[in-house]
């Protein structure tokens, strides 16, 4: 029967595709690493690994003991930590992942002040577009998500977190910088550069726009670009404009560096959910932190906005 320590072996090589890698996070020497992957294909009698070009990924039966592996690891974590807390005390690790809006700035403020509630916790926050953040979740990855838009699925959980405003923003000596506000007929004819598809904010925006039968190809879109910083540079070099979380772009817009105009007639409100998955409990840990931050957002937004001001 394979043990832990090979199952996490392998979800580490396949994370970081590389035995190397895989050997220095684990603090193991490369062929011991092997070694415990060579032992796992002996048990299932099939290879689990194997080299594309210069990384190591999974094999189709891989991909399979990688999942399962992820599961049985993140459910040992979990029970571990459930007894732990029969004691009453919050401790151990707590995994969150979050999207860029409520990932730049909201989240580190949450969980900077609950760790000085609970120092004994250890956090990890991963920032990422909102599909990658709910695919970690699927996959036992991570123990909750903040993130800007929800999907349909069984295996899901989402409940409203805060409110966000989609803003139109542009270089300050852009020549709508001094308007009122701009008509979404202009809209399309405007170049904009766009976080890549997974965004919530741009699904929030095709969304919103599609009640004016306005389809994402009607617009202008002259980049799609990963996340959320590096759409800002692209607006701040003067490149075009783009549509992004006011929460995300609270610095810019305070220190006059971004612009926002706003646009007549289109909402672009939109939700940051909580996502965890429905059918595996959360422990008392992912819970508490859950219930801190719908406590704490909203001050908390109000300290960040305030704190840039003061700047």
């Amino acid at each position: 029967m394979p043990r832990l320590e090979e199952l996490a072996t392998l979800c580490k090589v396949v994370e970081q595709k590389s035995f190397s890698r895989a050997a220095e996070l684990l603090e193991l020497s490369q062929p011991a690493v092997s070694l415990q992957v060579k032992s796992l294909e002996t048990e299932y009698g099939v290879e689990l690994l194997h080299r594309d070009g210069f990384e190591i990924v999974p094999t189709e039966s891989g991909r399979v003991v990688y999942e399962a592996a992820c599961q049985i690891l993140d459910l040992y974590a979990k029970s571990r930590q459930q007894v732990r807390e029969l004691s009453g005390k919050l401790d151990g690790k707590l995994l969150i992942g979050a999207s860029t809006g409520p990932g730049e700035y909201l989240l580190p403020l949450l969980l900077g002040q609950f760790k000085t509630l609970h120092p004994q916790v250890d956090i990890t926050l991963r920032v990422g577009d909102s599909s990658e953040i709910i695919d970690h979740i699927l996959k036992h990855q991570l123990d909750v998500g903040f993130v800007g838009t929800s999907r349909r699925d069984r295996h899901l959980h989402f409940e409203p977190f805060i409110h966000d405003q989609l803003v139109l923003v542009v270089h300050p000596d852009h020549q709508w910088a001094d308007r009122s506000s701009i008509s979404y007929e202009e809209l399309l004819e405007a170049p904009l550069i766009l976080q890549q598809h997974g965004s919530g904010a741009t699904a929030v925006l095709y969304g919103a726009l599609g009640e004016y039968d306005i389809n994402a190809s009607d617009l202008n879109v002259v980049m799609e670009l990963g996340l959320q910083e590096s759409t800002k540079a692209a607006v701040r070099s003067g490149l075009g404009m783009t549509i992004i979380s006011r929460l995300g772009v609270t610095e810019e817009l305070t220190r006059g560096v971004l612009v926002e105009v706003p646009v007549e007639d289109v909402k672009l409100q939109r939700d940051f959910y909580v996502v965890y998955r429905r059918t595996t409990p959360l422990t008392n840990l992912a819970r508490a932190f859950v219930e801190y931050a719908h406590q704490a957002g909203e001050e908390a937004i109000r300290q960040i906005q305030s704190g840039f001001t003061l700047r």
